[in-house]
């Protein structure tokens, strides 16, 4: 009886096996469906193989077997998925031998850039030896066999400005458009920017300016799609819905190049808040950095709502850190007293150093406000902590900033309040 039921298990493995081999994937691999796919030729010693004509960065695995119907993804993954031993996505080489798993938990897919043209290749999976190879010629001098998105922020993008992240490199539709999706994005009120790069690296790039989106806020979807031959780019975000509201900040600290200070995860200039919403501090650039063929000395400094415990840890702070939409944003005298939006990240902000400066950070609504700060306002602010500046016009009415002949209200911590009047 023994001996039957492992003829039967044995028979079954075997039917199992001869099952077929079959590739999954992007186009034209039937686009993700776990009951469709293109099935490799048996050879009849252990390998399988397909050629195929490809363009574009296709993204796909192997399987044993199809699925009835189509997304049964527990059983597709659980059962007859192969793919990378590394458990995450994989890029291939063309013409090196490339091991494979059977995953089990359907973790990682293989990449393969193809070029913009549509080229003939050729998969071989070897069965016994758990590995396959990929064969063809990709147009190495093809100006755009990669294609990949640039820019900011991290949210979508997992890193800032680089054309190197595979990651982002985009996939090539039916239609011969290149697509780049990502899902469930939640975004403060920002502008989304970014460029289309070949072959990841700057030396060809789209549009010639930096694409700009802007978003309101909120949970959304982004699609970036890029037609190589008119190199016309476009980003659709579908708002979703209204942003998760954030954790409640108990303080704001200024890093950076202000009051003798560098940059250090556990050294900031704490700022004063009556609300946990409106922060306030007056400071001083102290830095000393020059542009190239410029005298002016600049500081850099961004804000953090909690420090560090020690100088060199830096990660301890990642996600309480609010900076600029770019880094190194200059804030020039036209642009004191305007509001400005923050996001999340590191970028600084760049002033001109040796002046004094009032810096109010509104966090319910991602804003700040830079100031420069009067030699009288200065005076009569020695040795307080100043709460709030308004401006008045000489009509008594209150204004946004500093315009023309304009009366200062500053009003500190300890209740008092002076008043000054300055010409801009």
């Amino acid at each position: 009886m023994k001996k039957i039921f492992t003829l039967i298990a044995m028979t079954a493995l075997a039917l199992s096996m001869q099952a077929g081999m079959y590739i999954v994937g992007g186009a034209p691999f039937g686009e993700w469906n776990t009951s469709d796919g293109m099935e490799m030729n048996d050879n009849g010693d252990g390998t399988y193989s397909l050629t195929v004509e490809l363009s574009g960065t296709i993204w796909f695995v192997f399987a044993d077997n199809l699925t009835e119907n189509p997304g049964e993804w527990d059983l597709f993954n659980g059962e007859y998925r192969f793919g990378p031993t590394t458990g995450s996505d994989q890029v291939v080489t063309l013409g090196e031998y490339i091991a494979t798993q059977k995953q089990g938990n359907g973790s990682g897919a293989y990449q393969l850039a193809c070029g913009s043209e549509p080229t003939m290749f050729t998969f071989t999976f070897d069965i016994e030896n758990m590995e396959f190879i990929v064969e063809g010629n990709a147009h190495v001098d093809d100006p755009w066999t990669y294609v990949t998105v640039a820019g900011t922020p991290a949210a979508i993008f997992g890193t800032e400005w680089d054309p190197s992240n595979r990651d982002n490199d985009m996939v090539k539709n039916a239609d011969g458009i290149y697509v780049f999706d990502r899902y469930d994005v939640e975004l403060p009120e920002t502008t989304i920017m970014f460029k289309v790069v070949s072959n990841h690296d700057w030396g060809l790039a789209c549009p010639a300016e930096d694409y700009m989106c802007y978003v309101e806020g909120g949970l959304y979807d982004i699609h970036i799609t890029f037609n190589v031959e008119t190199e016309e780019v476009n980003c659709i975000a579908e708002l979703k819905g209204e942003p998760t509201p954030p954790d409640p900040i108990e303080a704001m600290y200024i890093l950076g190049e202000v009051n003798g200070m560098g940059w250090a995860p556990n050294m900031g200039v704490a700022m004063t808040t009556e609300d946990k919403v409106h922060y306030n501090a007056q400071v001083e650039g102290t830095g000393t950095n020059k542009d190239e063929g410029d005298d002016t000395e600049y500081s850099f400094f961004s804000f953090t709502s909690k420090l560090a415990e020690s100088a060199d840890d830096w990660g301890a702070i990642t996600s309480s850190r609010l900076g600029a939409i770019e880094n190194a944003y200059l804030v020039n005298e036209d642009m004191m007293g305007m509001d400005m939006m923050l996001q999340k990240g590191d970028n600084s902000f760049k002033v001109a150093s040796h002046k004094k400066y009032n810096i109010n950070v509104d966090v319910e609504n991602m804003l700040v406000n830079i100031s420069q700060v009067s030699e009288g306002v200065d005076e009569l602010a020695a040795g307080k902590t100043v709460a709030g500046v308004s401006y008045y016009n000489v009509m008594g009415q209150e204004m946004s900033q500093a315009n023309g002949v304009t009366i200062v209200v500053t009003r500190y911590t300890d209740g008092s309040m002076s008043t000054s009047k300055v010409i801009k």
